[in-house]
């Protein structure tokens, strides 16, 4: 049986995936920090401090993506911590280009909050395909 902080975290995905990002949001610490590595010409790429960036990052993102699949398979849980294994395809808008890749988000929580997310994936397939 999964604890509660990995039912926050399957929550706010499924509140992601039916677009309701003021319930995303409520998941998340008021000081979250959230961590995507990147190419500097990946608009949503960089260090995410606060709510208001974080809600920035989302509207950057779907400026971007027209997203064509996004799938969390495996949850890991380890007291404060659940790490996500998924997978996710998209094309970039501005290019037209598609790209496929598999990652890993790692969520930290305090006290039913998010306070921290770190994106790990294959940067270079989106770099690529945000090149035009």
């Amino acid at each position: 049986m999964p604890n509660n902080n990995q039912q926050i975290v399957q929550q706010m995905y499924h509140d992601f995936a039916t677009g309701n990002i003021p319930a995303v949001l409520s998941a998340f610490d008021k000081n979250v920090v959230w961590n995507r590595a990147g190419a500097p010409f990946i608009p949503f790429s960089g260090t995410f401090t606060g709510i208001d960036e974080v809600m920035k990052m989302f509207s950057i993102q779907d400026e971007n993506l027209k997203m064509k699949s996004f799938v969390p398979q495996t949850f890991c849980t380890n007291e404060d911590t659940v790490a996500v294994i998924g997978h996710d395809e998209a094309e970039v808008k501005p290019t037209s280009k598609s790209y496929a890749a598999d990652w890993v988000q790692v969520f930290t929580l305090k006290d039913e909050k998010i306070i921290g997310v770190q994106v790990f994936m294959d940067t270079k397939k989106i770099a690529d395909a945000f090149e035009k």
